[in-house]
């Protein structure tokens, strides 16, 4: 979070905050630092629960990122949803834990990550972006579309979780932090693991090497300005459905591959809120809305809002992410 009256931890402050408005969850915030905010205390937050860490140390030249996945181990949550401190929570968002537990089982013990934004392939700039070696291993064409060993689209590093998920995060972790080698098999090359540099990069790596296909809707909105969209009012069609006339209506953009229809919008978490007034502004809107019972509701594909998961699988049964 940050120093104690830095900015971090004025928008960790808000993330906090939206939890105890809008969830009925624990909310464990992992410092990795020397000192807290004083003012997190039980009659302010009383579902906090924060822990020290220490940081990773200079000298293993890591990103100070991996400590998200060192986070969710000293969590020992047997449900999480992993956030980031330039994020919050809005109304509904507890739904997801149910769904995570649905999904994250014995039988598929990996975590799930929300599709990207932006469909990061071997000639993008972005994470994992143009020249990256692991590219040479779960893409041997080199081409966006016809990546044989990629076995889903490029994931936001935003992962749900449960126990059941626990050992993959242990074993990728290790794999970078003692400098293994993914083996050379067929055509895939090997990977030294070292060289997967961020905590994005590892979770979608270590989800295409060991096999994972499910993938989250949207659920983590690229911008806070996105919740604008469910905060106004927005028409009723005949037979009751809410339809998008106002706001950021469009999909996220699709991809040759996985989702060629788009991605469905899901309005359960934002993204990059670095300004913690304007966040503040924004869980005060949602709030109010939210009382009024005109908040729309948290789903939005094709310029239509759904309640839940079932009615949008009824409405379009072929979508391929999940939510």
């Amino acid at each position: 979070a940050g120093i104690p009256d830095g900015k971090h931890a004025k928008m960790t402050e808000q993330l906090i905050r939206s939890v105890h408005l809008f969830s009925a969850a624990a909310v464990i915030v992992v410092h990795f630092g020397f000192a807290t905010v004083g003012s997190w205390d039980p009659e302010t937050f009383p579902r906090l629960v924060l822990l020290n860490a220490a940081p990773i140390p200079l000298e293993a030249q890591r990103s100070f990122n991996f400590n998200k996945l060192r986070a969710m181990l000293l969590s020992r949550a047997l449900v999480g949803i992993q956030l980031d401190s330039d994020q919050f929570v809005a109304p509904g968002v507890d739904a997801l834990f149910e769904r995570t537990r649905q999904e994250v089982t014995e039988e598929y013990s990996f975590p799930i990550l929300p599709a990207h934004f932006l469909d990061w392939g071997p000639s993008g700039q972005g994470p994992g972006g143009q020249g990256h070696k692991l590219w040479h291993r779960y893409c041997p064409a080199g081409k966006e579309g016809k990546c044989k060993f990629q076995t889903q689209r490029w994931g936001h590093a935003h992962p749900t979780w449960t126990f059941w998920a626990v050992p993959f995060l242990g074993r990728w972790l290790r794999r970078n932090f003692r400098d293994e080698y993914l083996p050379a098999e067929g055509d895939k090359k090997a990977l030294r693991v070292i060289d997967v540099k961020e905590d994005e990069d590892l979770l979608n790596v270590g989800t295409w090497e060991d096999g994972g296909t499910k993938q989250w809707c949207k659920f983590d909105l690229p911008d806070p300005t996105e919740f604008q969209t469910v905060i106004k009012e927005q028409p009723l069609q005949r037979g009751g459905q809410r339809t998008c006339k106002q706001g950021m209506c469009g999909d996220i953009g699709g991809d040759p591959k996985w989702h060629k229809e788009g991605v469905a919008k899901v309005f359960y978490t934002a993204h990059h809120a670095v300004d913690p007034a304007q966040t503040k502004r924004y869980l005060d809107q949602l709030r109010e809305t939210e009382k009024k019972k005109i908040l729309a509701p948290p789903i939005l594909f094709h310029n239509k809002f759904f309640a839940n998961s079932e009615e949008l699988k009824k409405a379009f049964p072929e979508l391929k992410c999940i939510i």
